[in-house]
């Protein structure tokens, strides 16, 4: 059996409608800043929140950007709370993996209010054992996390599966393998390394049965 290590956003769920309106709810909090275009934010998503918070504050002090994050995602968790953010078909791999005898958890980028909020509101925390973040972890790098899980697990039989580079290069710093969403938030060159990559989720069920 397996033991697959999901990321959140571009993987298995969507929240940028959520995002963009609540940085931009965030940024306006601050007299003088300038907000980024919605290309230019969706180029943050699945960064770290404290890289994130220096692409969209490069002027800011650093106390000025945890505030801007704090805000940001207490705007977001209270929207989730309504809102679907789940990808297609990711429920129905959720449950076919796990029923196939798959350990499942979570590696992403994210504060734990925010991964809290995705597991309670979408109902899925169920699916998954030990999932971490890095702002639950005090990490630098969600290769921080991987170490973690690996410690948990074992290294056998692990897969990570996301749609960032950073999901790739912590895979390869961890040595295991990736597998690289190709539907997610990251562009095709982000995917290089990636042991294979997939074009919808429900070929995971494929690969894993």
């Amino acid at each position: 059996m397996a033991i697959l290590i999901f990321d959140l956003d571009g993987t298995l769920i969507d929240t940028s409608g959520l995002v963009l309106p609540a940085f931009r709810r965030t940024l306006a909090q601050f007299s003088g800043t300038q907000i980024p275009s919605d290309d230019q934010m969706r180029k943050t998503f699945g960064m770290p929140d404290a890289e994130i918070w220096r692409m969209l504050m490069p002027h800011a002090s650093e106390a000025e950007r945890k505030r801007a994050f704090s805000l940001s995602e207490r705007f977001i968790c209270e929207a989730m709370a309504h809102t679907d953010v789940l990808l297609p078909h990711a429920r129905e791999v959720l449950e076919g993996l796990r029923a196939a005898g798959h350990t499942l958890t979570v590696a992403s980028n994210c504060g734990q209010a925010y991964l809290d909020a995705v597991l309670t509101t979408q109902d899925i925390r169920r699916y998954f054992v030990h999932p971490l973040c890095l702002g639950g972890i005090g990490g630098r790098t969600k290769a921080d996390i991987l170490a973690r899980h690996v410690a948990r697990f074992g290294r056998e039989a692990m897969w990570m599966v996301g749609d960032r580079k950073s999901d790739i290069e912590a895979a390869q710093q961890t040595g295991i393998p990736a597998i690289g969403c190709q539907f997610g938030f990251g562009d095709p060159l982000e995917l290089r390394g990636a042991r294979a990559v997939i074009h919808d989720l429900r070929e995971l069920l494929s690969r894993f049965s």
